[in-house]
């Protein structure tokens, strides 16, 4: 009977080690207060002046909301015209599935990992609207949609501002409406990156 004790004891100490060394590394880390509220700028492909709303799905994955404007899509004007682009200002909407990769190794080196500051790889929908004001092109632009691969940083200034970065890959579904009223467009694989700064509330 001693024996079968034993055994049950040895087993289960055998079985709780094993579980504490298998529990995902992400379980340790703090919890991080959700949603987090930005106002953000990103440049250069555009300038990106939106609000975003990063929501905790699990300690490393987050989903973001994005609205905002974009100005500076630039179009070749008619040959004609001195002027080689045309500036247009659109809404915008996106929503952003981001995996963060190195918080664990972060907050184990003691560096800061409020409001998610590190980096991550992340999924990304655009949609913008047509432009507020039409020009008086032979084409204009339309709208854009697109689907966004990159690989991104975060990092927490003085509790609340940010600033980050990120490079990827895009598709773009580009359209264009000719003076004909009919729509032009395709899509169009781009190499993408940015630069952003920003307010956390």
């Amino acid at each position: 009977m001693k024996k079968i004790i034993l055994i049950i004891c040895l087993s289960v100490i055998a079985t709780n080690s094993l579980n504490s060394q298998i529990i995902p590394k992400n379980r340790a880390l703090p919890k991080q207060h959700s949603p987090i509220i930005r106002a953000n700028l990103l440049a250069p492909i555009g300038f990106h002046l939106f609000g975003s709303a990063e929501i905790t799905i699990l300690p490393k994955l987050t989903i973001m909301p994005q609205v905002g404007l974009v100005s500076a899509f630039g179009f070749t004007k008619e040959s004609n015209d001195p002027a080689l682009s045309n500036s247009s200002t659109v809404g915008f909407f996106g929503v952003e599935l981001r995996r963060y990769v190195n918080l664990y190794h972060r907050y184990k080196k003691k560096k800061n990992i409020n409001n998610y500051s590190g980096n991550y790889f992340a999924l990304k929908y655009f949609a913008s609207t047509p432009p507020f004001a039409k020009s008086n092109q032979s084409t204009n632009f339309e709208n854009i949609r697109s689907i966004q691969v990159h690989y991104g940083f975060q990092r927490e200034i003085n509790k609340r501002f940010f600033w980050g970065g990120n490079i990827g890959l895009a598709v773009d579904d580009i359209r264009i409406r000719s003076s004909q009223n009919s729509n032009i467009g395709g899509l169009f694989p781009l190499l993408q990156f940015g630069v952003s700064v920003g307010y956390t509330f």
